[in-house]
């Protein structure tokens, strides 16, 4: 298993997938942690270990998200030229980055509208 991390290149349907899958994951996880700051019963449900609180189910639901949306596409892309997504796949990484930088600051999940 080892040897898989000391090879020179990867093919780049393995290299998109991993994009696209920890994009995929950094709006799992800013969605879920509104829903967790927002939401009771998924502040309940997300708290698997109760002396950590729910931040052990948002990385367990990260970590899984991860993993299952990685072996998806690498199933899709695998054998397939993926030459025309490369810059797609870049560019919608980049920006999952600043949207959950965005979206985890506090200000703007604990904002609240009061209707009289």
């Amino acid at each position: 298993m080892m040897h898989l991390f000391s090879k020179n290149r990867f093919h780049e349907s393995i290299a998109l997938a991993a994009l696209f899958s920890a994009a995929m994951t950094l709006h799992i996880a800013w969605i879920s942690n509104l829903l967790v700051a927002r939401v009771l019963l998924f502040q309940q449900w997300a708290s698997i270990v109760p002396s950590i609180g729910p931040i052990s189910g948002l990385y367990l639901k990260s970590f899984c998200s991860f993993w299952i949306l990685f072996i998806g596409a690498a199933f899709y892309w695998r054998g397939k030229d993926c030459s025309h997504a490369r810059k797609h796949i870049l560019h919608f990484f980049l920006i999952s980055i600043l949207v959950f930088f965005v979206m985890t600051l506090p200000f703007v999940y604990q904002f609240s509208v009061i209707v009289e």
